[in-house]
């Protein structure tokens, strides 16, 4: 018992399970671990900050895609980044109780961080391949992140920070943070990584994307509930982002 309260865990009384200290609802059996108005008292307060919390974000997509004062040059792309990193800090400091916790690297093992960045390489290789084929021989075009870096004094240093750095921290800590966190308190933790694995793919606008973002996102979200914390998946994230980039820079001989 003194072990499960250093963890800040606490067990299930219908299957025992142990679980997080702030969880209202047991992934192993969905039941509510909360009295019944406290249950639907928090019900209430995350899905309506879930709901908040996505609109900002499909908002901000949707005028960044389809404006085009917005979606023009690479102004846009830091204005909706940055706009999107601070709104996932607002979030997460709202929900702190159940972000902080998630922020502590648990169970660290160097096996996992180099299994994992294996698997992020890989799949981002496979992936950038499969959707460039697809580009080429269906759409008949190439799209390249760099065209919009390329007039920088760092072309490379910029587009590594904003595609790889700054959406893997942000794109976790809003998606795996804050909207899993989020359902988790009134969903079974399954559905909660369905859900929010849907919702990361449909935010990125991109119907070839969506079939890789989604098991992508799965995989993310699966990880955080396992692990109890963000960060292996920002640093597959990040892996997979850079390793895109790099390809890219790569195929342009710029590297």
């Amino acid at each position: 018992m003194e072990a499960l309260e250093e963890a800040n865990l606490k067990l299930c009384s219908y299957c025992g399970s142990e679980i997080g200290e702030n969880e209202y609802i047991c992934p192993n059996c969905g039941r509510a671990t909360v009295p019944e108005e406290e249950y639907e008292g928090a019900h209430e307060t995350f899905r309506l900050l879930v709901v908040l919390f996505f609109s900002i974000n499909l908002i901000t997509c949707l005028l960044f895609n389809f404006w085009p004062p917005a979606a023009q040059g690479l102004t846009g792309l830091v204005v909706v980044d940055l706009f999107l990193f601070f709104s996932a800090i607002l979030f997460s400091y709202i929900m702190r109780r159940d972000i902080l916790p998630l922020l502590h690297w648990n169970n660290f093992k160097w096996w996992k961080v180099i299994a994992l960045m294996i698997f992020a390489i890989t799949s981002a290789i496979l992936v950038n391949y499969g959707v460039k084929w697809i580009n080429r021989f269906i759409f008949e075009r190439e799209l390249f992140y760099y065209s919009s870096f390329r007039h920088l004094a760092n072309p490379k240093t910029a587009m590594i920070l904003l595609i790889a750095v700054i959406p893997a921290i942000s794109e976790e800590l809003a998606y795996r943070g804050v909207i899993q966190a989020g359902l988790l308190k009134f969903m079974h933790g399954r559905h909660a990584v369905v859900l929010t694995a849907l919702l990361f793919a449909i935010i990125h606008m991109s119907l070839i994307s969506f079939f890789w973002l989604l098991p992508f996102a799965l995989f993310l979200g699966w990880l955080r509930q396992r692990e109890q914390t963000l960060w292996y998946g920002i640093m597959v994230h990040f892996c997979f982002n850079a390793t895109t980039c790099l390809l890219e820079l790569y195929s342009l001989d710029l590297l």
